[in-house]
């Protein structure tokens, strides 16, 4: 598929798998030292963790988390965040230009990473920019929350189902484009994800895919309701690569 230029998507998703990786501690650290709860995005502000977001393809990627507390850590993660990379804040692109993932899942929950250890979750992932290129392993990217990008709450609540495991991935992104990029039904339908030169073609939605997505959209604007939407409010560089 031909497109225009980098794409941003939002990661949705839990984990898929998650490994845990790094130095071993000796007994009487992991007896004695009790594991601190913190919220993901402030413990990166603090300095206690330093978090890397590496993208697979457009549908999938890695966040490796490092522990740089001396203690073992409980990690509260958000429902759902950003990846925006690093290039794009500095080259005028905007959004996710440079090679943007866009929106992913993490589903919320706590993650567990000892002292001087590394973590490493699988996210699934979706384009919140539609016509942009696909996220490129190369350029580096910055994890945010997800009302620095958007402010759509209907948007949101899609990659918030995500993360949980409600929905298929394909599912969400035809619901993301449809409600946060404003295509239609029937231009989500004759979208081809493959076209060769031969005359073959394969369609990137099939009808059952488009048809719950139908629904999806429906019920994230149930959800989104009456809520506000969240200030970012100020946001420097969190990801401390």
């Amino acid at each position: 598929m031909r497109v225009s230029s980098r794409r941003t998507m939002t990661a949705v998703g839990l984990v898929l798998s998650a490994a845990v990786i790094g130095f071993s501690a000796n007994a009487a650290e992991k007896v004695a030292q009790p594991a601190k709860q913190v919220e993901f995005f402030e413990a990166i502000k603090a300095g206690d963790i330093a978090v890397k977001l590496i993208p697979k393809d457009a549908k999938e990627a890695n966040v490796i988390i490092e522990n740089k507390a001396k203690q073992p850590l409980e990690i509260k993660l958000p429902d759902a965040f950003a990846g925006v990379p690093v290039l794009a804040q500095f080259g005028g692109m905007g959004g996710m230009g440079g090679g943007g993932m866009g929106g992913m899942g993490m589903g919320g929950g706590f993650f567990s990473v000892g002292p001087d250890k590394v973590g490493k979750i699988k996210v699934t992932t979706v384009c919140l920019e539609h016509g942009k290129q696909d996220p490129n392993p190369r350029i580096p990217y910055e994890i945010r929350p997800i009302e620095t990008f958007t402010q759509d709450q209907r948007v949101i609540e899609v990659c918030k189902m995500l993360g949980r495991g409600e929905l298929a991935q394909n599912v969400a992104q035809a619901a993301a484009w449809h409600l946060g990029n404003g295509l239609t039904w029937d231009e989500l339908a004759a979208k081809d994800r493959v076209k060769l030169s031969n005359g073959y073609t394969e369609k990137f939605f099939s009808a059952q895919e488009l048809t719950v997505a139908a629904r999806v959209s429906q019920e994230a604007v149930r959800r989104a309701g009456d809520k506000k939407p969240e200030s970012p409010g100020e946001y420097g560089s969190l990801s401390r690569n």
